[in-house]
């Protein structure tokens, strides 16, 4: 400490350039303190408090804290960075089984490799050998055969009994089921799910156009939130359950089409080894482009086929779906889970391999079109 009688001294013998960097290096340096204690400690380090003049203040918020827009660049650029070539074992899958009226029941999850013990709760994590949760908690693919191909998500599994178990012991086990992070005894819900051989989503809640009318929930992703706001939320819902292969998007029309909000949170997603699927709810989604810029497995869907909730209605939607994919390769679609829905999807599906096409599980998208 300089005793009081020296300030006086050491401030007339200090130009204001040297003064302004004393003060920046003292700030690194319990910059450095701060990030060492919580690196050796293992735990969420001590925020520290510093007091310093206005013009000072002024100064170091400068250069110290870039613009939204400069934080999302930045994520979205070390995200695009190419990932070191994954050991032979990353392209692993969990085992499943096959009965004898040839139905498929997926291995239960999560992989303790794929899990990163935190403080909110267990996220999902790349492996030591590079593994990604997207292909190892992945539904089999078929073999190529060359027929298109066609892939359904439902959505909203969780919140209510019945749908998420009619839809669980119904629907064909290459649909793969999305379920809310605010349901009730998640994990058992996705036991349940992979048991019947579906592939599991966790859906992510985004603020729609029309919000607060429109609420998607208390942990919603939100473009008025800072990315560090946002990743807090995200690790939230990341930890409701395990065993998920990726995400789809829960409204989200407004922060689907801002690239500053959605980018820093994507780069959080690709580097836990997740992929995507852009339910497309706004038209003007940057999801698949980001996915693109930053090389992230996306799959994105081309129709929601329930949106006319008559058996009319979905068989129409489900009509343009075969369309599409016999003419570009694949189409993917999207839907709730409705009795309605659900039975309509159950029947078309009986017929679908005859009419040349196969059903295969979201996945199956990234695989045969992105590796």
């Amino acid at each position: 400490m300089i005793p009081l009688e020296d300030e006086d001294a050491l401030r007339s013998g200090l130009s204001p350039l040297l003064i302004a960097t004393f003060l920046l290096l003292a700030i690194l340096g319990g910059v450095a303190g701060w990030v060492m204690l919580g690196d050796a400690g293992g735990s969420a380090p001590s925020r520290v408090s510093l007091s310093l003049d206005d013009s000072a203040s002024g100064q170091v918020e400068e250069l110290m804290a870039p613009p939204a827009a400069e934080t999302a660049a930045s994520a979205l650029a070390e995200a695009a960075k190419p990932a070191a070539t994954p050991a032979p074992a990353a392209r692993r899958v969990l085992p499943v089984t096959v009965s004898e009226d040839g139905k498929i029941s997926l291995a239960p999850a999560p992989d303790p490799a794929l899990v990163e013990q935190t403080v909110v709760g267990p996220l999902p994590r790349i492996a030591e050998d590079g593994a990604r949760v997207w292909h190892v908690y992945s539904h089999p693919a078929p073999p190529a055969d060359g027929r298109p191909k066609i892939a359904l998500v439902i959505g909203g599994m969780g919140l209510s009994e019945a749908p998420t178990r009619l839809a669980v012991q119904r629907l064909p086990s290459a649909v793969a089921l999305a379920f809310t992070p605010y349901g009730e005894n998640l994990q058992d819900w996705v036991a349940q799910a992979r048991t019947a051989g579906h592939e599991v989503l966790l859906e992510l809640p985004m603020e729609p156009y029309d919000y607060p009318e429109n609420d998607p929930g208390p942990h919603a992703l939100l473009t008025s939130l800072s990315a560090a706001e946002n990743t807090d939320r995200l690790e939230w819902i990341m930890s409701r359950f395990s065993g998920y292969a990726g995400v789809i998007n829960y409204f989200g029309g407004k922060f689907s089409t801002s690239e500053a909000a959605l980018g820093p949170v994507m780069a959080e997603l690709k580097g836990r080894g997740l992929m995507i699927v852009d339910n497309q709810s706004a038209s003007r989604s940057r999801i698949s482009d980001i996915a693109n810029q930053i090389n992230m497995p996306f799959v994105a869907a081309a129709t929601q086929v329930d949106k006319d909730l008559t058996s009319a209605g979905i068989d129409a939607q489900l009509s343009e779906l075969e369309k599409k994919a016999l003419a570009e390769g694949f189409a993917a679609g999207v839907g709730a889970p409705l009795p309605l829905t659900i039975e309509r999807i159950a029947l078309w599906a009986e017929q679908l391999k005859a009419r040349g096409i196969n059903l295969v599980p979201v996945t199956a998208l990234i695989q045969a079109n992105r590796e």
